[in-house]
Formats: C-alpha cells, sequence, structure tokens
C-alpha cells in the first residue's frame, strides 16, 4: 500500500489468466506450485460451474490467474507440470493370460485378476 496526503492508496497490480480448466484439482495442484515457487496466485469461477447450460462453457470455466510480471516464470512452470503428466501416463497392456485390453494406469486385469507385475 502507499500513502497519499495521509490516505492508503492500494497499489493495483495486473493480472493475467495463466490457464483455465474444468479440472480443479489440477488447477489447485498448480496453484500450489506457484505458490512454492513465490508466485501469487488466484483461482477464479470455481464455483461458477452451476452456470453451465445457461452460461456458454468458455465462460463458467475455472481460472487460474497471476500476476503479470511473474507470467512467464508461471506459463513455465504449468508448461512442466503438463509435460510430466504426459510422461507419468503409462502405456495400454494386454493380459497374457486372458488378452483383455488393460489401461495403463492398473496393474491388475479386471477380467482375469491377473498382476502385470507377476510378469517381471
Amino acid at each position: 500500500m502507499y500513502s497519499f496526503r495521509g490516505r492508503r492508496i492500494r497499489k493495483k497490480l495486473q493480472k493475467k489468466r495463466l490457464t483455465a480448466s474444468f479440472d480443479t484439482i489440477f488447477l489447485a495442484h498448480v496453484e500450489n506450485l506457484l505458490r512454492q515457487a513465490g508466485i501469487p496466485a488466484e483461482q477464479r469461477n470455481q464455483f461458477s460451474a452451476g452456470g453451465l447450460g445457461e452460461l456458454p462453457a468458455m465462460d463458467v470455466m475455472p481460472e487460474l490467474w497471476v500476476e503479470a510480471t511473474a507470467y512467464t516464470k508461471a506459463d513455465d512452470i504449468l508448461s512442466q507440470v503438463i509435460r510430466d503428466r504426459d510422461i507419468n501416463e503409462k502405456p495400454v497392456w494386454i493380459c497374457p493370460q486372458c488378452g483383455e485390453s488393460i489401461e495403463g494406469q492398473f496393474s491388475q486385469c479386471w477380467q482375469c485378476g491377473h498382476w502385470l507385475e507377476e510378469e517381471k
């Protein structure tokens, strides 16, 4: 805050939208990482999804905003989070026992109960 003739004046900070997503857990994770890096961040439209249908989806999508001066650093952190998330996605695997196609995040076949680790 600044003082001008005895009155307090708040400095208006310029904010810039970093990203938007209906995945609020992802937004909270990115917000936490930004705060750990010393970048103030705020979520907007967290509770506006109730208007979906009456309002366009882009108008009610939760958003993450940062100060304009820290945008480049914040965007680098966001890019790293997205890159890490994509790298950690495991490929689909085929159960050797029953031939069922299983998504990569699962280590046991839902059809026959065969464990992926049994192959190693």
